[in-house]
């Protein structure tokens, strides 16, 4: 059952692109929904009657057993007034944080052919009262500096950035939902490892070199990358750790300029690593 679920969510979860705002716009006109973006696990939330499970991209399957006190937290979902069948997409931030965005089915009713805005009405009638807090707050923006704003006003708040989403797009609508960050930032995989001193001293690596797939899925190497933040565990970055890397600029020659890394992202592979992240380029 659990291998069913995640293949579910693989074969069907919507993707966020990264573009110039105005091009987007070009693709999608005003109005926009605006969301806060979240730093978590991206899940499909599976409630069959009084059971519920999250599955993620990558095999993990969250339940009662191994994540009580997220469980303990959303027992709401559970009520008898809800759907017998419900399945949800939204993202998990440990330990017991439960972020819901969107709505995929209600019992045999398929919603992912609705559009957005049709699909958002139904979803917070179903987050009403107690359950409101799962909802992921969202601004119908009718300008270009109304998301701009709206990004800043985030930031501002120490976010990640925002999600920006066509309101009358279907679920999986090619680029109908724009990933704006905070930072510009990258994830990529390690290539190689450079022998510093430090690292004949300690046998941990501190410096590492960095690739991400071109447009014709060969790996291009972007540069050598030798800082992190402090809560980044060196000795976990090995050849192919997927790690998210911040940069001031991505050259002419493909290269980055100032990164240093802030994330290992034990949630990615290295497959999802493609130059399409970068905007103006396409994959």
């Amino acid at each position: 059952m659990s291998a069913k679920l995640t293949e579910f969510m693989v074969q069907n979860y919507a993707k966020a692109v990264t573009m110039d705002l105005a091009e987007w716009l070009s693709l999608n006109p005003l109005p926009s929904f605006c969301e806060p973006k979240s730093d978590g696990f991206r899940v499909f939330v599976f409630k069959s009657n009084d059971k519920i499970l999250l599955a993620t991209r990558h095999g993990g399957i969250y339940s009662e057993s191994t994540h009580p006190i997220l469980f303990r937290k959303i027992e709401t979902l559970k009520a008898p007034e809800l759907p017998q069948r419900i399945i949800f997409d939204g993202e998990y931030i440990a330990p017991d944080q439960l972020h819901i965005f969107d709505l995929l089915r209600i019992d045999d009713r398929d919603l992912m052919s609705q559009i957005l805005l049709e699909r958002k009405k139904i979803l917070s009638e179903l987050l009403s009262g107690e359950r409101k807090s799962f909802e992921v707050p969202s601004v119908l923006a009718n300008s270009f500096q109304e998301i701009q704003d709206y990004k800043k006003s985030e930031v501002s708040k120490d976010g990640e950035g925002i999600i920006v989403k066509n309101p009358s797009s279907f679920y999986r609508q090619k680029n109908s939902w724009l990933k704006l960050k905070r930072f510009d930032t990258l994830d990529c995989f390690v290539t190689g490892i450079e022998r510093t001193q430090e690292m004949e001293r300690t046998g941990v690596p501190h410096s590492w070199y960095m690739g991400i797939f071109d447009e014709n899925d060969r790996v291009l190497e972007i540069g050598k990358v030798g800082t992190y933040l402090k809560d980044v565990d060196p000795s976990r970055i090995n050849i192919g750790t997927v790690v998210e890397v911040q940069y001031q600029q991505f050259t002419e020659d493909k290269k980055l300029r100032g990164p240093f890394i802030i994330k290992i992202r034990d949630d990615k592979t290295k497959e999802e690593c493609k130059i399409s992240q970068i905007p103006g380029y396409s994959n």
